[in-house]
């Protein structure tokens, strides 16, 4: 009987034990999982805090956008007043026709001046004659006279 009674109690104790280890190995899952939850909660109101700043920063950075932008554009329209007009990019057939009505008057005068150098130069009159009488530059003047003769 007595070894009935140790083999009962060996018998209980182990199970005993296996429980005790169910039991603790149970409760360290759920540590950890209550631990993580814990911290997931701790993460969520860091993660919304982190939120609230990230915004807070767009918004700021939004209006220093916009306060440079205005800035900007006021600048851009005192320099228009200052032109005195309103500044337009005008279209590429417009600014050849405005270049070639500028060069077109000039080109007459100045081709009608070279064309009178050659028969003054053989006249014999002096290059800083010819260059006075037709208002050109010395310079001007005798390079024409070098490119007739070469």
């Amino acid at each position: 009987m007595l070894h009935a009674s140790y083999e009962i109690w060996g018998v209980v104790v182990i199970v005993l034990l296996i429980g005790f280890w169910i039991l603790k190995r149970g409760l360290a899952r759920k540590s950890p999982e209550q631990g993580n939850g814990s911290n997931s909660a701790l993460f969520n109101s860091s993660s919304r805090d982190h939120d609230i700043e990230h915004r807070a920063l767009m918004f700021l950075m939004a209006q220093k956008t916009d306060s440079l932008l205005a800035a900007l554009a006021r600048t851009l329209e005192q320099e228009r007043q200052k032109l005195g007009g309103v500044v337009r990019k005008p279209s590429m057939t417009d600014a050849i026709d405005a270049l070639q009505a500028e060069a077109n008057p000039a080109s007459t005068h100045h081709h009608s001046s070279y064309d009178q150098i050659l028969p003054m130069a053989h006249d014999g009159i002096a290059v800083a004659n010819i260059a006075r009488q037709l208002q050109l530059p010395e310079a001007e003047v005798s390079l024409v006279m070098r490119l007739n003769a070469a």
